[in-house]
């Protein structure tokens, strides 16, 4: 075996799970397996460092004394290759907490087959990771109140996303409305300090204090007390602008944080209870979002392809998850990536168009042309360009329409409602020291209320503010 046909087994992951399945399927001692297993599934571990183990449904000595499943087994882990742990199978029995194996809700389907007889034979992927497995996770019923709620998504920095939140919330707000702004950009928090001043101004703790407080245990009473007093100020530009609504601001810390680095390397792990990242972000939404009565919730999330930024955007169940973009090729291929891998688990997009439906993934994104500029010179032509470069990029995720499926969720190019279908948002030089508080005459020049003008129009209309 030459050098790099070895890389290609320690690397080509998605190449040995179909190789894995090629096997099970042509393989005719799974047939064995299927009647040891008895409808129950194989589940194939992914370890942190990427090695392959697999999990049987049944006693050790089950499968010893079935002699062509032993084979089969043997067959399997040459499919694996360099990637198989030893030992390569462990039993049910072999298992300390059997039971939360067959359970996670992060399993992930790679194989399902019954036979004419009727008998199954399934194959669960489970992924061993620092942080909990959200872009992949189907996400759970969870309790939803009244407020509507929006994220703000980029692959990288530096697009505008802050500034494109900000100016939501005050035209929010400029309509009457509470807005509650949170910050949860936790390894480079910055919205915060643009929409609350130092000292004073500042909360005294952040959204992180409030994660590690119901982490450790901290009782309902607590929390929302916290939530109410400790975590939430209102933002100067209320006073300033004199807003008829209100702007309210969850920074990521606050001035009283304590061992901030600390804390961040232990919020995105369950809790002592058993409850994930994903779960207790949303507890501390609602928990806020009543204390404080908001209306809409503008959430920051972190940049880039992050399990953090995953569960804002699959597991919150946000009206709206804005995709910022710039027409490079950088941008495209790094959504095509985070798509296709979404695509691994086709339950995420289940689709349904009744009215009591459940919330679907990708009817609640929308992409953003960020720093969009004036179409003169080697830019004549970019948002044409940019559209029909994102419509390429989130075939990725829809159906494949053969006009037989009703239900099949194929948007034309040019359906102006659909998620490609970019908000634009000019590009404006005063707009790249952008800085509201100390700098308030920004908000009210013609030229960049006129730069975020589509943007504001359609997602007030997203969010149903008028």
């Amino acid at each position: 075996m030459s050098l790099m046909q070895r890389l290609q087994g320690l690397l080509d992951w998605e190449s040995v799970e179909r190789t894995l399945v090629d096997v099970l399927r042509q393989n005719p001692q799974s047939r064995h397996l299927e009647i040891l297993l008895a409808g129950e599934a194989l589940i194939l571990v992914r370890n942190w460092y990427g090695q392959l183990v697999l999990l049987l449904p049944c006693s050790r000595d089950e499968l010893d004394r079935c002699s062509p499943c032993a084979l089969l087994m043997d067959e399997l882990k040459k499919a694996v290759g360099s990637l198989a742990l030893s030992p390569w199978t462990l039993c049910r029995d072999e298992l300390s907490d059997a039971a939360s194996y067959w359970t996670d809700r992060s399993l992930l389907q790679l194989f399902h087959e019954k036979d004419e007889a009727g008998k199954v034979l399934t194959l669960l992927l489970l992924e061993r990771q620092d942080k909990d497995r959200d872009w992949l996770t189907r996400p759970e019923h969870i309790e939803i109140g009244a407020t509507k709620r929006c994220i703000f998504f980029s692959i990288k920095g530096g697009v505008g996303r802050s500034s494109a939140l900000t100016m939501l919330a005050i035209a929010c707000a400029q309509r009457g409305k509470r807005v509650l702004v949170v910050d949860s950009d936790f390894e480079s928090p910055g919205l915060s300090s643009s929409l609350l001043p130092s000292g004073d101004g500042q909360t005294a703790y952040g959204v992180i204090d409030w994660l590690t407080a119901q982490a450790l245990g901290a009782d309902r009473t607590s929390l929302e007390r916290m939530a109410l007093e400790h975590v939430v100020a209102p933002c100067p530009l209320n006073a300033r602008l004199a807003l008829p609504g209100q702007i309210l601001v969850a920074p990521a810390y606050g001035k009283q944080t304590q061992a901030y680095v600390a804390k961040l390397a232990r919020i995105y792990r369950q809790s002592q209870g058993g409850k994930a990242y994903a779960q207790r972000l949303n507890e501390f939404l609602l928990t806020t979002e009543m204390q404080h009565k908001a209306d809409i919730t503008l959430f920051d999330c972190r940049a880039g392809i992050d399990d953090t930024a995953a569960a804002a955007i699959t597991q919150l169940q946000a009206d709206i998850s804005f995709l910022f973009a710039i027409d490079t090729h950088q941008t495209w291929d790094s959504y095509r990536l985070l798509f296709k891998h979404l695509r691994r688990n086709p339950v995420l997009f289940e689709t349904s168009k009744a009215d009591n439906a459940p919330w679907e993934l990708r009817r609640s994104l929308r992409l953003v042309s960020a720093l969009t500029p004036q179409e003169h010179g080697p830019y004549v032509g970019y948002s044409e360009i940019l559209q029909q470069n994102a419509y390429d990029c989130f075939c990725e995720i829809y159906d494949e329409d053969s006009g037989e499926n009703r239900d099949a969720f194929a948007p034309a190019p040019g359906d102006t409602d659909a998620p490609h279908a970019a908000l634009r948002i000019q590009w404006v030089e005063a707009m790249r020291a952008f800085n509201p508080l100390t700098e308030p005459v920004q908000l009210t020049d013609p030229l960049n209320q006129a730069a975020f003008a589509d943007f504001l129009d359609c997602a007030k209309a997203l969010l149903e503010v008028r």
